[in-house]
């Protein structure tokens, strides 16, 4: 009996050890803002550093699971036209050669068609926006001669606005500014981005 009872320890101490070692080398699923403060500013400063270091990976992370991510080029929403990507387009964002309608060029009309990466480096991330003038919440600090329809467009939904002057890029303090908002949804404990808008000032 006493060696029977020895037997049934021992393996019952090998199962657990062999759990204890799958379950460190299969990592659980993480929310975006796991281990974060709940704060939509911090996930908001997680989003720009994916989107500064061209991360497509941990950009997706973020990017809603449902409604995806609207890209808009200028203030103004466009529901129909504006592109929808989701999570999964998002990781290869960056890798990407294909070429997508964006929308229309502010000043000339044209279709916007362009790569992930040539519309990033234009139409989202063409001034570092980690070095913000202002940073606010739901506060839209700039104002252009383009409708910012983001308010009726996202209503429930938390905007993070990047906003850069005119000064900081080299242009005239009054013009030239640019801004990019993060519109996100919170779900539970998390936020998820649900929109990247990208603005300047236009004539």
């Amino acid at each position: 009996m006493k060696l029977r009872t020895a037997a049934i320890r021992t393996a019952t101490i090998a199962i657990v050890a062999a759990a204890i070692v799958l379950a460190g080398c299969t990592p659980a699923p993480v929310a975006p803002s796991s281990g974060q403060t709940s704060s939509v500013r911090a996930v908001a400063d997680q989003v720009i550093a994916a989107i500064k270091g061209q991360d497509g990976a941990a950009l997706s992370a973020f990017v809603h699971p449902s409604r995806g991510v609207r890209f808009s080029p200028y203030a103004f929403v466009d529901v129909k036209k504006d592109v929808v990507l989701s999570g999964a387009d998002v990781a290869t964002f960056w890798d990407s050669t294909k070429v997508y309608t964006w929308g229309r060029e502010d000043a000339t009309g044209d279709p916007i068609k362009l790569t992930p990466t040539k519309y990033a480096e234009r139409y989202v991330f063409d001034v570092d926006f980690s070095a913000a003038t202002t940073v606010s919440e739901n506060d839209d600090q700039a104002h252009g001669n383009t409708v910012n329809n983001a308010a009726e467009v996202y209503p429930g939904d938390t905007r993070v606005e990047y906003y850069v002057a005119g000064d900081a890029v080299g242009g005239q303090p009054g013009n030239d500014w640019k801004a990019l908002r993060l519109v996100f949804e919170k779900v539970g404990d998390s936020w998820y981005l649900v929109g990247i808008i990208h603005d300047e000032w236009t004539m």
